[in-house]
């Protein structure tokens, strides 16, 4: 903790000493700030243009800020034929060159096209230099951009609201929130009065990162500071107080923004409604969609998804269908979201043909379904064990050009091993892996779980190396999923021999490696040894669970050890666990000729309690 502050308040210091060393002459531009070496793939040489392009002829003959369908490559002709006009352009000229540039997401050439006017002796002013440092900071490099802010200071040239607003954007983008607020805060100690938009470019950095009582704090402060907050401000902490799950004091700050005559707009109201439905409290966030539109905010696609969705995860289809009905009467079209949104909720319902539905609905409206709405219709189709359909949409997906991501395999892999038909889900594995999709630790899961469960242990083996070579390390779910397999195969010291090997991997084992294991060692009669691994499993920081006490108990049961199943039966029903129907079933059935079983359960006031 100590060196992670340190190094921050050396990065916050940073920011002041470069402003210092500015003032005293004596920060240059980087040596590796970067030139054109590293922007080869422009060719800019005059002699490397051997083409003569067709230029619009607009601004004395070079490309104007409005010719936006030009090629990279005529750009690059045209600023070299600036640089040779005689009289040269003005500075505002090759401004509005570097904009358009800009505007066409080519920040390295800009970049590169700035080092090239400082060769050329070309002056830049406030608004080119802005340009290339929003350009460094889209291309992740907001360390050589506050070097711009060193030459800026350098050239007596007075930085604007747009070069601090750009700077500190860039740092927040990059997760230099502390170095955000440090330049913030030395810009203001310079005298430099921050607007709006520079609080909420601080906010909302700070948002992102987590920092939602930091901005508000920094909302107190702008007040004081007599610079006023407007809507944005306040939706974008009441969007991270929602997300924080801290919705009543979402609630505070939006009546507060009202009582401001701030009215809130769309986003606002959205980001609360979306927080009412993580929480499903559906009753307030209906009372919140009635209050906006009250107010005359007309609810747009984002405000009806989140409607629709947080009504399909409560189990409320119909009204969610209701609200999805009414979305056009209101001037929304439903999304690929909303389509999904409601699908969802009838897989979630089991209504398989009306989640269907709403796929051929969303089609035929014209609006393509994502990779996420296949997924969601195929898990629906997994849950039901309608594997046939999920594999067909699986083949509609790759015929619409749509690729199944690993989640999406793994689920029909799964469904697949759970109506014993691994050897399906191992081609399919084979099918994702040529689609250049990596498999991950989850996929391997259940494929494992498969194979181990159906006595194919050979192929479990060889996935088990596939993985070794693919450099994924097994976890515990992995492990208990080898160890069970081993038990049902029965290779007891193989079981025994991987159970050893957790320690070995500084892998920690569960509670559920240790019932596996229990169960296992109980099955092969090993009825001590599962009796001292229960009890060395408390001493090892591991309180058995209700599940491992029916595991032990069910064992001794089948291993006619009535008295010491009796025991541990007190000894759970003391820990105020509960024997599941299976354990219950078991004692029923030996009660008429086991002696033990007989007098317990004649004696035993707990028969409801076991239930």
């Amino acid at each position: 903790m100590r060196k992670g502050a340190f190094r921050a308040t050396v990065s916050s210091t940073a920011i002041r000493l470069l402003l210092q060393h500015v003032e005293m002459g004596i920060f240059p531009f980087p040596p590796n700030f970067p030139s054109l070496s590293i922007f080869k793939h422009h060719h800019i040489t005059t002699s490397a243009c051997t083409k003569k392009p067709s230029l619009p002829q607009k601004n004395c003959g070079f490309v104007s800020n409005t010719s936006n369908d030009i090629s990279i490559d005529d750009a690059l002709t045209s600023f070299y034929r600036m640089v040779r006009m005689n009289p040269r352009p003005s500075v505002v000229e090759f401004g509005k060159f570097l904009g358009s540039i800009a505007k066409k997401k080519q920040y390295s050439s800009v970049v590169s096209l700035c080092n090239q006017m400082d060769l050329f002796g070309v002056t830049h002013n406030v608004y080119s230099l802005n340009i290339l440092i929003n350009c460094l900071c889209r291309l992740n490099r907001v360390d050589f951009a506050v070097s711009v802010l060193a030459k800026i200071f350098k050239l007596g040239i007075q930085p604007d609201a747009i070069t601090f607003n750009t700077l500190i954007n860039g740092l927040c983008n990059e997760g230099k929130i502390k170095e955000a607020v440090g330049l913030f805060n030395e810009l203001v100690r310079r005298g430099h009065e921050p607007n709006v938009i520079s609080y909420n470019t601080v906010i909302n950095g700070l948002c992102k990162n987590g920092n939602t009582n930091m901005a508000v704090h920094v909302l107190k402060k702008m007040e004081q500071n007599g610079c006023k907050p407007d809507v944005v401000t306040y939706s974008i902490i009441i969007d991270s107080l929602c997300k924080d799950r801290l919705v009543n004091e979402a609630l505070e700050l939006l009546s507060k923004m009202v009582d401001r005559d701030i009215p809130p707009d769309v986003v606002t109201y959205s980001s609360i409604l979306h927080g009412f439905c993580n929480l499903g409290q559906l009753n307030e966030a209906t009372r919140l969609f009635k209050e906006m539109v009250g107010r005359d905010v007309m609810p747009n696609t984002v405000t009806f998804t989140i409607l629709v969705d947080g009504l399909c995860k409560e189990g409320m289809v119909s009204e969610a269908r209701c609200v999805f009905e009414t979305m056009t009467e209101k001037g929304a079209e439903p999304d690929v979201y909303t389509y999904t949104a409601l699908m969802d909720g009838y897989c979630l319902q089991n209504q398989m043909d009306e989640a269907r539905k709403v796929l051929d609905i969303m089609v035929g409206k014209g609006c393509a379904p994502d990779v996420h709405s296949y997924s969601v219709l195929i898990n629906g189709y997994c849950k039901r064990r309608r594997l046939d359909e999920a594999k067909r949409l699986l083949f509609e997906m790759s015929e619409k050009e749509l690729t199944p991501n690993t989640v999406t395999y793994s689920t029909v892999m799964q469904g697949l091993c759970q109506v014993g038909r691994p050897q399906e889900a191992l081609n399919l594995f084979k099918e994702m892996c040529s689609s250049s999709l990596l498999p991950d630790l989850m996929t391997y899961s259940i494929l494992l779980d498969g194979c181990c469960k159906h006595g194919d242990l050979d192929e479990a083996l060889q996935l088990l190396k596939e993985m070794q070579e693919r450099k994924i390390k097994p976890n515990i779910v992995i492990y208990n999923i080898l160890i069970q397999g081993m038990f049902i195969a029965g290779k007891l010291e193989v079981a025994k021999e991987l159970f050893s090997k957790l320690s070995t991997d500084g892998i920690q084992p569960t509670v559920r490696t240790y019932n596996v294991m229990i169960g296992g060692l109980l099955k092969e009669g090993l009825s001590d040894e599962a009796y001292k691994l229960f009890r060395k499993m408390e001493d090892n920081g591991f309180l058995p669970d209700s599940c491992s006490y029916n595991v032990i108990i069910q064992g001794f049961l089948k291993n006619q050890d009535s008295s010491t199943a009796v025991q541990l039966i007190d000894e759970m029903v003391g820990k105020r666990f509960s024997a599941d129907s299976s354990t219950f079933q078991m004692l029923l059935d030996l009660e008429s000729y086991d002696d033990a079983i007989c007098r317990f359960m004649r004696g035993c006031s707990q028969h409801r309690k076991m239930k």
